[in-house]
């Protein structure tokens, strides 16, 4: 974590070096013990463009994004804005967990990018929010700790998401909702779109007041 200005990719990974990693090597790993168990994270730090080869190949295999900026420098924020940008185009921050990680939070005079701007970009992008210090080393365990967490929650909800696949649609001609003339079909879809509108609604909002809860998806 000695390097945090730029971003990261991390993925859970059973085997992983034990030895101690220079700050210099492209590939660092991390123990992290969460609720019993104990997870080796292995970190790719690079600053490769989104469209990279090499990126694009490593991204199938990452199970989490971490998109980092200086709090003192408005020129990082607005690069890491441009990372969520491009992860939200490709459909990344659906499926991946993402998190924005604000660095050097002790530097308090220097500061340029208030806490709430990002975490309200956090929000906006929907992916998770924390201000960091990797000079003194605040909230940096909450981060690998909520790291590990994240992944697991998109990764059940993933399975989730799987399992609970409608199965095939009932035909027109069998459908129970024919002989009434379209009538209550046409009320049912009404209330779906309603429903449907309040949803997304309710999970807006919800969003909002917990980007800065790396337990919760």
């Amino acid at each position: 974590m000695a390097r945090m200005e730029e971003e990261m990719e991390n993925r859970i990974s059973d085997r992983c070096p034990l030895h101690a990693i220079d700050n210099e090597d492209f590939e660092k790993c991390v123990s992290v013990l969460l609720d019993g168990v104990e997870y080796e994270l292995i970190f790719l730090d690079n600053a490769l463009p989104l469209d990279n080869m090499i990126l694009e190949a490593m991204r199938e295999e990452a199970d989490a994004y971490i998109v980092t900026y200086s709090v003192t420098d408005r020129s990082s924020f607005e690069k890491a804005v441009d990372i969520l940008f491009s992860l939200r185009e490709k459909g990344i921050t659906n499926t991946k967990a993402v998190i924005l990680v604000g660095n050097k939070s002790d530097l308090a005079r220097t500061r340029e990018i208030a806490t709430e701007e990002g975490k309200a970009v956090a929000c906006s992008y929907e992916c998770k929010f924390i201000e960091t210090s990797a000079a003194i080393n605040h909230n940096v365990d909450e981060l690998l700790v909520g790291m590990v967490s994240q992944i697991r929650l998109k990764n059940r909800q993933k399975e989730k998401e799987e399992n609970n696949r409608p199965a095939k649609t009932t035909s027109p001609s069998s459908s129970p909702f024919k002989k009434g003339g379209g009538s209550v079909k046409g009320s049912l879809r009404s209330s779906l779109r309603t429903k449907g509108i309040i949803n997304r609604l309710l999970g807006k909002s919800g969003r909002s007041k917990s980007c800065d809860n790396l337990y919760v998806l």
